[in-house]
């Protein structure tokens, strides 16, 4: 059954609901602040994008949905604590490239007036796989420079830290 211009839409506000699920699993599965930092940007980025696209899901009338992919976020998370970073990466890259590959094709049939959002899901994606390739290569510090590039509100360096370290938030009054 072919796919229609809204299953298409549909299917982009998905993946960022998906990759929110995923990272925000990551993030409570961190072995070291290096990694939270990198799974919270990660997180950010899914959450910026989704947020971005809700109006695009209004606009055509599609309604919200998020499919459980519960075991393929705990299959993510035992490939990261079980086998670590590099296996995680390289575990990413396909899926990521086949992502690209989805995304590019709904940039190609979607509409003129459409183009910044479509094309920006492909950057969107694209940034994942630098971070991937990046990462798998051993590039250090600076393999989240195209993700950063992405966020509209960036995950601080050190916001991670306070928490572990201790920080006045415990002084306020409770919520």
């Amino acid at each position: 059954m072919p796919f229609t211009y809204p299953d298409c839409i549909r299917k982009l506000y998905e993946s960022e609901s998906n990759g929110e699920k995923i990272y925000s699993a990551l993030l409570r599965a961190a072995k070291g602040e290096r990694d939270r930092y990198h799974f919270a940007t990660l997180l950010q980025l899914e959450s910026e994008t989704k947020a971005r696209l809700q109006p695009f899901l209004f606009k055509y009338g599609v309604a919200y949905s998020t499919p459980d992919i519960q075991p393929f976020v705990d299959g993510a998370v035992s490939l990261y604590v079980e086998h670590g970073w590099q296996a995680l990466m390289a575990a990413s890259r396909p899926v990521v490239q086949k992502g690209i590959a989805e995304f590019e094709a709904i940039a190609a049939i979607g509409l003129a007036e459409d183009a910044d959002v479509l094309q920006g899901m492909v950057r969107h994606e694209k940034a994942i796989l630098q971070w991937v390739d990046a990462e798998l290569a051993g590039s250090g510090d600076d393999s989240l420079r195209a993700v950063i590039a992405e966020l509209a509100h960036p995950i601080p360096r050190d916001a991670g830290a306070a928490g572990e370290r201790g920080s006045d938030a415990g002084k306020h009054a409770a919520c």
